[in-house]
């Protein structure tokens, strides 16, 4: 009979407790906004939707306001801190001014006292942490119900750059919101104009903002082909500040160029030519190093400035490999065969050859050039001795050495177009 008495005394207290819940009586306390709080909230579900029919979709409105971006091209992130005003109304919480002293708004924590939609960040750079954008901020609620929340938020967005034309490149960069759970037929999501308030944004050292853009995403799934799940894209575009990197890494590799055409220019047999050349290649590896660790080697392409270092490292080894086997060309006392004195005559007897060949003093009175004219054989520059054994090795190097050095400005010349 004991333990029946306890039991309907506690079933009595459920029954009595619940009817209060449901019954929600006006509050006694010593504010009217406290007294409006306990109305509002009384038999309210945070869990709940903002609408009391659940056919109907709840249209979420929000734009950016950006404070501060930073761009991390090792890492592929977007850093973005901003504040987040969302609008939406929630039926739930109106009420007439005339009853409550003619208050028309009041604040509430948008974790404890509100249903707060569930917009997310798909492309998060850390997917693990917790999908909410709207962090705990307090909101402001008007007798309509329309909800105002402002809340700060930082966004790491993942960004794979494209470093083809650093340091002069242009990254895009998106950062798409879209509800976590919801589906399109429950929450519509809408941007307000201008998507990106930039009024209060401090400036970024490294990198400038060009243009933003917006573009909505319907999310039609093959999976589910009765209900949608949209998203809306902020695409930023920003643009490297170049001037500092050019000093970095362009200014120093227009140097090596310049060192190499000197060095090519030079004779061979000037034994300058080799000590410069291979001061050259040091500070090429020296700084092919330098981008190396300023630029990430990673991605798809590789950046046009890594490849022409790389080009260039490789054109001033090869420099010192010309010079090595022209000086020895130049010097060799062997027997000339006949393809090289034939070689010879031709680029001797023409205009530019001359101009070229017969400008060095060292080869001028060394070169023979056999021209056939009604049959008679005319050697030219005849007051000169007839030539040596080397000469026409001499010439030919020289003629080599002239071809290198037009081809490495060539070579040079579609790479900085390339670039």
């Amino acid at each position: 009979m004991y333990h029946f008495i306890v039991l309907v005394l506690l079933a009595s207290g459920l029954v009595i407790a619940e009817s209060e819940r449901f019954n929600c009586p006006n509050s006694s306390g010593s504010t009217t906004i406290a007294r409006l709080r306990s109305a509002l909230l009384c038999d309210y579900d945070t869990s709940v939707r903002s609408v009391k029919d659940h056919r109907n979709a709840t249209t979420v409105s929000f734009r950016l306001l950006l404070k501060y971006f930073t761009y991390d091209h090792f890492t592929h992130t977007l850093s973005i801190d901003a504040w987040f005003p969302t609008y939406w109304t929630d039926q739930h919480l109106t009420w007439k001014p005339d009853e409550y002293e003619g208050i028309k708004s009041i604040h509430m924590s948008s974790s404890y006292d509100l249903w707060v939609p569930d917009i997310s960040i798909y492309n998060k750079k850390d997917q693990s942490s917790d999908p909410k954008t709207l962090a705990d901020t307090s909101c402001a609620v008007n007798f309509k119900g329309s909800v105002l929340c402002v809340p700060p938020i930082h966004i790491d967005a993942l960004c794979v750059p494209d470093l083809t034309k650093y340091p002069y490149d242009v990254q895009k960069c998106t950062v798409r919101f879209g509800s976590w759970v919801h589906k399109g037929e429950d929450l519509k999501l809408k941007m307000l104009t201008p998507t990106v308030d930039l009024e209060d944004m401090e400036p970024n050292g490294e990198w400038e903002l060009l243009s933003f853009n917006t573009v909505y995403h319907r999310g039609n799934y093959s999976c589910c082909p009765n209900s949608t799940y949209p998203s809306i894209d902020i695409i930023f575009e920003i643009e490297r500040r170049s001037a500092p990197h050019a000093v970095n890494v362009v200014l120093p590799l227009l140097v090596c160029i310049l060192i190499t055409l000197t060095t090519m220019a030079m004779s061979p047999l000037n034994k300058d030519r080799l000590i410069l050349s291979c001061v050259n290649l040091i500070a090429h590896i020296y700084h092919l190093q330098n981008v190396s660790y300023v630029v990430p080697l990673s991605g798809e392409n590789i950046p046009s400035l890594l490849a022409i270092s790389r080009d260039s490292t490789l054109l001033a080894g090869f420099s010192i490999v010309a010079t090595i086997f022209l000086k020895s060309l130049i010097t060799t006392q062997s027997f000339t065969p006949s393809w090289v004195s034939g070689t010879v005559s031709v680029l001797v007897s023409s205009r530019p050859g001359q101009i070229i060949f017969l400008a060095d003093n060292s080869l001028k009175g060394s070169a023979s050039a056999e021209n056939k004219e009604d049959g008679v054989t005319i050697i030219s520059n005849s007051e000169s001795p007839p030539p040596s054994s080397n000469s026409d090795w001499a010439v030919f190097g020289k003629f080599i050495d002239v071809l290198l050095f037009i081809v490495y400005i060539i070579i040079y010349f579609i790479l900085i177009i390339i670039f």
